[in-house]
């Protein structure tokens, strides 16, 4: 039995004229789709940091974990919890530990958890899958005692991330859990690294650091839209 034919596309008394809008309409778009694609998935994710992550005060009114006030407060949750934005960072942080003898990627719960598993993911979907690991605040109080969770190799090589690092405080102590349990760490990589000593802190360890972005490059957008 056939199917019914398709409809014919309805065209208005003003044939030329509409033909014409519709063409303006679709170049309009193609054109809006063209420029989102031409634009670095780097710039796409410091995008939707910015817009979802990022606040910003004259006044310092945001308390860091440290105690110390500050002008400018970044959930990276906001963004890494989303499907666009986890998409994106995994695929910039794999791209920077490929190359690596990595054996697993994770850090300290609970920024770093949704970052881990983005990356594992992204491994997966490019054929070198890297499993995902967590480390708790403190050890289990119960059970093994175990303070990282994950199905690590023993003695594995491991690529910590962070969504912000400040003085890096909390990245040390979770090299510190790591290298307690026989793990080593090649490198650390954060999504945005707030220039407050935590790079140099890292390099104390004897380990590299990087980030994707650093407080630099939200101020400049902050000065761009005071423009």
């Amino acid at each position: 039995m056939q199917g019914e034919a398709a409809p014919r596309p309805y065209v208005g008394s003003n044939d030329g004229h509409d033909i014409m809008e519709m063409l303006d309409y679709r170049l309009e778009i193609g054109y809006a789709i063209s420029m989102f694609l031409s634009r670095s998935d780097r710039d796409k994710l410091l995008e939707l940091l910015f817009q979802r992550a990022f606040r910003y005060s004259e006044v310092p009114t945001f308390k860091l974990t440290s105690g110390k006030m500050s002008s400018f407060y970044i959930d990276c949750k906001k963004v890494s919890l989303d499907p666009e934005g986890a998409f994106l960072i995994g695929e910039q942080i794999f791209d920077r530990i490929k190359s690596l003898p990595v054996e697993g990627v994770g850090g300290m719960t609970l920024g770093a958890d949704p970052i881990a598993t983005a990356v594992s993911l992204i491994s997966f979907l490019k054929n070198k899958p890297i499993p995902a690991f967590i480390v708790r605040k403190e050890p289990k109080g119960h059970g093994s005692g175990q303070q990282v969770e994950g199905a690590l190799q023993p003695n594995g090589k491991l690529v910590v991330v962070e969504d912000v690092v400040t003085t890096g405080g909390s990245t040390v102590r979770t090299i510190e859990a790591l290298r307690k349990e026989g793990y080593s760490v090649l490198k650390v990589i954060a999504l945005i690294d707030r220039k407050e000593g935590g790079a140099e802190r890292i390099a104390a360890e004897g380990i590299g650091f990087e980030a994707l972005y650093t407080i630099d490059d939200f101020m400049r957008l902050v000065r761009f839209q005071k423009k």
